[in-house]
C-alpha cells in the first residue's frame, strides 16, 4: 500500500503549540493512521518542535469505518 507523509511545521522563528500538536494528531488520524505510527520531530536548540511528521499507511474507506473527528478540545475548569 502506499504511504502518505503527514507534516506540521510551526511558522519561520515560532514553535509548535499544543494546539498545532492537536492539528497534527487530528489530520494524521484522518488520514488513516492507527495510533502505532512513529512520529519524528525537528526541535531548537532549546528542545522545542519546530517541526513533525510521520507516515501513514493509506488504506481504502470500508463502508464500516468513518471519518475521525475530535471536535473542540473540552475547555479546562478555571480558565
Amino acid at each position: 500500500m502506499a504511504l502518505k507523509k503527514i507534516e506540521h511545521t510551526a511558522p519561520k522563528k515560532q514553535f509548535m503549540t499544543l494546539d498545532d500538536l492537536a492539528a497534527f494528531v487530528q489530520d494524521a488520524m484522518r488520514s488513516g493512521a492507527t495510533g502505532q505510527e512513529v512520529v519524528a520531530a525537528v526541535v531548537s536548540f532549546g528542545g522545542k518542535l519546530q517541526k513533525v511528521s510521520a507516515e501513514v499507511e493509506l488504506r481504502p474507506m470500508d463502508t464500516e469505518q468513518r471519518p475521525v473527528d475530535f471536535g473542540k478540545p473540552p475547555a479546562w475548569p478555571g480558565r
